[in-house]
């Protein structure tokens, strides 16, 4: 890697680098994040750049940094920028009110080539021969100074990006994909992540394990864990373990543990935290009380007798629909275009939501294809359109 890497810890030098950015017409770019691994939440740890020439390493943590000015260039729709596997970074950025514009994600684009899933690491080993060592992704991005392995593999995250899509390009160009590529890229455009809850912390999936008033003391009880964690900046689970939590919800005897249980945070192994966690309890099975909540039934939602025909109706169409049209279809795809292709354009996700209307946004290209494909099998237009 012979490359110029500058760090940008100061704002001064942030501006001169936007300047450069703005001057230019593409620039790879990749995020390295925390998500309640270290500390609590979602948080942006560094932001890699490539314009062709240099390598911008942005500090988002310096004190001296504000990395808000920079998201007008992400904005800019006039620059391309080059990514790869860049949803979750796209949430990240949504969150913190940057709506990224002209996206081109090369891992779109191996999909669309037929390439199987497989990280950046991998294919530019595979396909373009280039060895960047190995992966620091999963280390401590809060940790200042970065240490020469995460520099090193930042780096590599956006400078060989150019690379990859130039043989991408080529690759398209020879099996006739340019159009199908970007018009996906283009429906990145469209997304808006802005409202996802990012600390999601009660699963539904969890209710099987609970009464009614169980279920409602743990909900709290989460609810305490997890403000605990934002208090501390710590991630939950690292404050009191999940398993301690649903132990406590179904035997408030389990507090009787609490100085000496392990896994629990120790700035709160104190007596205060488990008599606030006592009355907490308390008052929430009162609550539960009132609500008339069961001790005995399962917290498991039940569907009425109507939500229940309705869902098995839904399903039926969908497997109807898809073993009838897409199934026949996605084999066709599969046949003429290779499986990597005809599972990233038919889903069993994505056969689903088009089915009961609640796919946003389907590119054309897709449709197209959808009912060349139908005609080729003989399948009236009508039976597949009525679905886009």
């Amino acid at each position: 890697m012979n490359e110029p890497i500058i760090y940008v810890d100061h704002q001064d030098l942030l501006s001169e680098t936007i300047s450069t950015l703005s001057s230019t017409d593409s620039f790879t770019i990749d995020l390295e994040f925390d998500k309640n691994c270290y500390r609590y939440g979602f948080n942006l740890c560094l932001v890699q750049i490539y314009d062709g020439e240099t390598c911008y390493l942005i500090d988002p943590l310096s004190t001296d940094v504000d990395i808000e000015i920079l998201f007008p260039v992400l904005e800019n729709e006039s620059i391309q920028k080059v990514c790869f596997a860049f949803d979750e970074d796209l949430r990240l950025l949504h969150s913190l009110g940057c709506f990224p514009k002209n996206l081109y994600d090369l891992s779109i684009a191996s999909k669309l080539l037929n390439y199987p899933s497989t990280s950046l690491t991998n294919i530019l080993a595979d396909q373009l021969g280039i060895n960047t060592g190995s992966s620091s992704q999963q280390s401590n991005w809060f940790k200042r100074p970065l240490d020469s392995n995460q520099l090193h593999y930042a780096a590599n995250d956006v400078i060989h990006l150019f690379k990859l899509q130039t043989y991408f390009d080529e690759k398209a160009a020879e099996n006739g994909v340019q159009d199908w590529i970007s018009e996906e890229n283009s429906a990145l455009n469209l997304l808006d992540y802005s409202n996802v809850d990012h600390n999601d912390f009660i699963k539904e999936k969890d209710r099987s394990d609970f009464t009614e008033v169980e279920w409602h003391i743990f909900k709290k009880l989460l609810e305490w864990q997890n403000e605990k964690g934002k208090e501390l900046n710590r991630p939950a689970y690292q404050i009191v373990p999940k398993s301690f939590l649903m132990e406590l919800a179904k035997d408030s005897r389990k507090l009787m543990d609490w100085n000496t249980a392990r896994g629990i945070y120790r700035s709160i192994q104190t007596d205060a935290t488990k008599n606030h966690l006592i009355e907490l309890i308390k008052d929430t099975t009162q609550e539960a009380e009132q609500l008339k909540l069961s001790n005995s039934k399962s917290a498991t939602l039940s569907l009425s007798s109507d939500e229940h025909k309705k869902l098995m109706a839904q399903k039926s169409e969908i497997n109807r629909v898809k073993n009838s049209y897409f199934k026949p279809i996605k084999e066709h795809i599969e046949e003429n275009h290779g499986s990597e292709i005809a599972s990233f354009l038919l889903s069993n996700r994505i056969i689903a939501e088009m089915v009961t209307g609640k796919m946003d946004h389907l590119p054309d290209y897709r449709k197209e294809l959808f009912l060349k494909c139908a005609d080729d099998l003989s399948i009236e237009e009508d039976h597949i359109r009525k679905y886009f």
